[in-house]
This record gives structure tokens, sequence and C-alpha cells, in this order.
């Protein structure tokens, strides 16, 4: 059995579990991975995302629950640009993640509103029109310059067929080729604009997908809803929300299978064993060295990343601008050659800002590392968490801080003991139990 194929497989079958689920599912066997093998390889990020949703009995927007509340599913993509050996291509995969984030985001803005502007042109005419094809460049429009081409083309083909045998028969061959009999130009220009603040989007659910032989892609599937966005303006206004009935405790909740953590994203509200509701991140960073030093400012990195999507999270604004361009033109010639041109472009450009936010009570509530399957590369991880009983609680202790000063105080603790073998092991001075 090919090795990559299995690890692909492998990998696909841990990019479908989400660690939107409490509970752990009971991992595949090898045969299992086997078996399912050719599908892995057949289906794409967006076949496996649209599965998941009917698989929920969700579609793309407006969606109603049983009790009658409406959320809203927006859907994102985004290119895994790195090659699989390159040292950054857990970066890239993060760097994925946020243009499918940003992709759903973008969709979300223009539901919300859009302005949509279009131009159409179709010009026919039959004949020479001198005035247009004498003007300066300056001058010249599109259509003019699309039939100038097309003449400076077809006087190129001409000599290469060896049409041109003399000086006198070449011009009344040219003016031949260049009796026009019609031209028919078309024109299509469309230009959309968005802007909206998106407060309360959360990742439902992140997918993974990387074929054999080509680019990977991630996939998200991000919801909004009324409890999402009390929850996000929580953040910057303060207060508290209702509680509702408990679950397990939010460490609980966190999966344990790394292969579903490799695969997961963004953030994720919660309900803890209080009933109270709990923002939880998901960040990932790849090391630039094997070095300890570059471990660690992975993990920073990732906490970086996962406190990012809690702020992101509580509000940020979405411009999105697209402009699609399609033209063609057919020239019709006395000698029955007809030239055809075909003119399309499309650009787009998102843009999501986040202002600066004071934010208290983000606390990391695990960290993680594994082998990404198919690089070999370490993958660190950083779990953090957020709600509206942390952050008056860590205001509190900024208050009372800011109350008593600063102060500082010295201890003496045991002194490193060096080995013979060159190793060296040491131990800090032990705090006091009673006293916390």
């Amino acid at each position: 059995m090919n090795y990559t194929r299995t690890i692909l497989a492998a990998l696909a079958a841990a990019t479908a579990l989400c660690a939107a689920h409490a509970q752990e599912p009971a991992p595949a066997s090898p045969e299992d991975a086997v078996s399912n093998e050719a599908a892995v390889e057949e289906k794409s990020v967006q076949d496996i995302v649209t599965e998941y949703l009917d698989a929920k009995g969700m579609s793309e927007g407006e969606n109603t629950k049983k009790d009658g509340s409406s959320f809203y599913v927006a859907v994102g993509y985004g290119v895994i640009q790195a090659p699989l050996d390159n040292r950054g291509y857990t970066d890239s995969r993060v760097n994925a993640y946020n243009k499918a984030m940003l992709d759903a985001k973008a969709k979300m803005a223009e539901y919300l509103e859009i302005a949509i502007r279009t131009e159409t042109e179709h010009d026919y005419s039959e004949g020479n029109w001198g005035g247009s094809e004498t003007a300066g460049d300056d001058e010249l429009s599109i259509n003019a310059k699309v039939k100038r081409l097309i003449m400076e083309k077809l006087d190129k083909e001409l000599a290469t067929e060896g049409l041109l045998p003399d000086e006198t028969n070449a011009e009344a061959r040219e003016r031949a080729a260049k009796k026009r009999l019609n031209s028919d130009f078309y024109k299509k220009v469309i230009t959309t604009a968005a802007k909206a603040e998106i407060v309360g989007m959360q990742v439902m659910c992140s997918f993974e997908g990387v074929p054999a032989g080509k680019k990977g892609e991630i996939g998200v599937v991000a919801i909004w809803s009324p409890k999402l966005q009390a929850m996000a303006q929580s953040i910057s206004r303060g207060g508290k929300l209702p509680a509702g009935v408990g679950k397990k405790p939010i460490k609980e909740q966190i999966p344990a299978d790394k292969k579903v953590l490799l695969s997961t994203f963004g953030v994720q509200q919660k309900i803890d064993e209080s009933g109270n509701i709990v923002l939880v991140a998901f960040g990932q960073a790849g090391a630039v060295s094997d070095s300890p030093q570059s471990a660690n400012a992975a993990r920073n990195k990732a906490k970086m990343q996962a406190m990012a999507a809690i702020r992101e999270f509580a509000g940020e604004t979405v411009a999105v601008t697209t402009d699609a361009v399609n033209a063609e033109n057919v020239e019709e010639f006395a000698n029955a050659a007809e030239e055809y041109e075909n003119v399309s472009a499309y650009s787009q450009k998102v843009k999501a800002v986040a202002e600066s936010l004071k934010i208290s009570g983000i606390a990391t509530i695990k960290n993680w590392e594994a082998k990404h399957p198919l690089t070999g590369r370490t993958v660190y991880g950083v779990v953090c968490a957020w709600s509206p009983e942390s952050a008056a609680r860590a205001q509190s202790m900024k208050a009372k801080m800011d109350a008593a000063g600063a102060g500082a105080g010295t201890g003496n603790a045991p002194q490193p003991v060096a080995n013979h073998n060159g190793s060296l092991q040491g131990q800090g001075a032990d705090a006091d139990e009673d006293a916390f």
C-alpha cells in the first residue's frame, strides 16, 4: 500500500471530524482508512463541506432552528499555497484558514447589503468606418483597438502563407483582406461593493483537504446568530449573559485526538458545567527551526492566532469589492476570413479591520503539539478561553494590583546542579500551598 495515499486517507478521515462535537468519536481502524481510500482522493473540500451541510440539514444563507430562532451560514475556502516540503507549510495552512474565514465574512457582508453596477455595450457594424480607425491612440475606443489588433494579425498571416508574391498583388490582396463585411462587438462590466460590521461570526466546523499531487485547501462553515452577537457585544461592552443548562467542563470538551485538533481553527462558543457561555479559540503555528527557542516562539504565535480570533469575533469591518469584465469581438472579411477575440477579467479585494480593543480574562487552557501527517513537521497548538465571568475576575485582579502599587520581592532559590554527563537540572523555589 502506498504510504502517502494511506496518510492522505487518514488525514481526510480526521478532517471530517469537528471539535464542535463534545464527545470524541472512536478512532478509525487502518482497515477503514484503506477501504475509504478511493473516496478520499475523489472528494474535494467543497464536496466534504456540502455533505456536512446536507447531513446537518443546513444550507448557505438563513436557516431556522426547531425552536423558530434563525441563524446565518456562510461558507469560505482558502488555498494552502506553500509546497509540502517548505518549512512554512504550517503557517500557510493558517493563512489558508484566515483566507477561508475572510471569504465567508465577505459573503455575509454582501448578503447584508451590496451595491451592484453594470455596463453593457453591443456594437454591430457593416463596412469600414474610417473615422474611428484613423483617430489618435488616445482617442481609440476599445472596439477600434481590438479591430486594429485583428488587422495586424491578418496581415502577418497573409505574409506567412505566401499570399503576397509582389508589390502590386500584395497591395491588392491587402485591400481585399481588409475589406470588412461586418463587425460584432460586445462588452459587459459588472462591479459590486459591500461594507459591513461583522459581529459574532464563529466557526461551526473547519475542514482540510490535500489531494495527492495538488495544493491543499481549508474550508470553513461559519455561522452567525443573535446569541453569538450578544456574546460578541459582551466582549466590548461588558455585562453578563444568562446561564443555561450546564454541560461538561470546557477542558473536557476540547478534543483529545490531535488529528482533530490539526484541522480545528478559529472560535467556537461552548457551554460549561455551570451553564455559562464560554468562547474557545484554537490557534496553531509552525517553528522556523528545530531549536527550543523556535518552539516557544511557535507556541506564542499560536496563542496570538487564538487571541486574534476572539478579537475578530467581537467585531470587524469587512469591505469587499469585485469587478468582472467579459468582452468579445468578431470580424468577418471579404476573403471569408473571420477573427474572434475574447477578453475576460476578474478581480476581488476583501479587507477586514479589527481596531485595537482591550480584552481581559483570556486564558490558555490547553497546549498541544503534533506531527503533520504529510510534512512530518511539528505543529504547535494553543487553545484559549474567554467568558464574561473570566473577564470580570481579571478586571477585579487588575483593580487590586493597581491599588496596591508595584512591588518586588526576593527569595533564595536552590541553585542548579551540573551533572558529570553534561546535563543540567534545576528547580526554582517552591510556593507555600497554604498561602493561596
